[in-house]
């Protein structure tokens, strides 16, 4: 199998790229093209304002993306051209691809909710009927994306990077650093930071690792810590593993059932304290393999009872890590999964 696969894979955390590696691994070749712009431009900006007042403005290339598809396919012939999530790639390019190889299949995959306008541009919408495959780890937006003339759409759990989210040995160091009884990592949204706030109301020592949005609450509490500017490579993962409980909530905007830290914390060796939804139920057995919450006062209930309750959690986190490896959460796994989808239609 040859795949063309298109996405922006600059950063070694951008689960774009993560998926980029799942496709080499199930494939006997893999050509890229790197969408990252090197910054994002004023004019890329306003196209996106304008994008969400309703006008049909398109949003600017980052790397002559629909360029170098046209050459690629102009000289190798692929099985798949893979394209995650694709804002930039124009529906010219996919029209080119279908003429000058009718046998390609041509795949999407996206970690955003595309039925949602904010997520979406003029491009993407063009794209959708081209598509003979699109994927989705929304399981709520399928029939949303038919009407918008999606031909075939198939929904799939948040997968975790194995390379990446993988439980470490800590050091003494490490843990004081990074760790903590109750962590966060993620950019603000007012109904997460409510429900931190109310367990640092309640005695509940907290830290954030979050977006500048966070900063204003740096002398809000003795028990909430606010650290700004992001976690990246393997602090990341290891913060999700130094928290005694790593607090897992669900991006509102996008009308989430799960995302990714629902799989990463577990991949990690973490002990997950997650939004009680009927996926995250679905995937990992409540009090078992992870424990939910449904309310600010279950959620403060559920942090004194775990932080009281060493072996239980750790026993809990080993469980869900398990649980990852056997119900194949990797993107390895994943991938294959949705390469055998394709093929099982040629």
């Amino acid at each position: 199998m040859k795949i063309l696969s298109v996405g922006t894979f600059a950063k070694i955390s951008n689960t774009s790229l993560h998926r980029h590696w799942a496709l080499e691994k199930n494939a006997e070749t893999v050509d890229a093209i790197d969408t990252s712009a090197k910054h994002t431009s004023l004019w890329y900006r306003i196209a996106y304002h304008l994008f969400l007042w309703g006008l049909p403005i398109k949003l600017p290339e980052g790397n002559r993306e629909n360029a170098r598809i046209k050459e690629q396919i102009s000289k190798n012939k692929y099985d798949i051209v893979w394209i995650d999530k694709g804002v930039t790639i124009d529906a010219s390019t996919l029209a080119f691809i279908k003429e000058k190889s009718p046998d390609t299949i041509i795949a999407s995959y996206s970690p955003d909710n595309m039925a949602l306008r904010h997520n979406q541009s003029q491009q993407y919408l063009e794209c959708i009927p081209f598509y003979d495959f699109i994927f989705t780890n929304k399981s709520y937006i399928l029939d949303e994306m038919k009407s918008l003339g999606a031909k075939r759409i198939y929904f799939v759990n948040n997968s975790y990077e194995a390379q990446f989210h993988y439980p470490h040995t800590l050091t003494q160091e490490e843990i004081f650093r990074l760790g903590g009884d109750v962590g966060f990592v993620g950019s603000w949204e007012e109904e997460r930071c409510r429900s931190i706030l109310y367990l640092a109301n309640h005695g509940i020592k907290v830290k954030v690792f979050g977006d500048e949005k966070w900063k204003k609450y740096n002398n809000y509490s003795p028990n909430l810590t606010i650290i700004t500017g992001g976690l990246f490579s393997e602090d990341y993962s290891k913060a999700l593993q130094a928290f005694k409980i790593s607090l897992c909530f669900l991006r509102k905007m996008n009308d989430d059932l799960q995302t990714t830290r629902t799989v990463e914390i577990p991949a990690c060796g973490g002990f997950m304290l997650a939004e009680r939804t009927t996926e995250h139920q679905n995937m990992f057995v409540e009090g078992k393999e992870a424990d939910f919450f449904s309310s600010d006062e279950e959620l403060l209930e559920k942090c004194k009872y775990y932080l009281s309750h060493d072996k239980e959690r750790r026993d809990i986190a080993k469980a869900g890590n398990q649980r990852c490896k056997d119900f194949g959460y990797s993107n390895e796994e994943t991938i294959r999964h949705l390469l055998d989808i394709i093929r099982s239609h040629q």
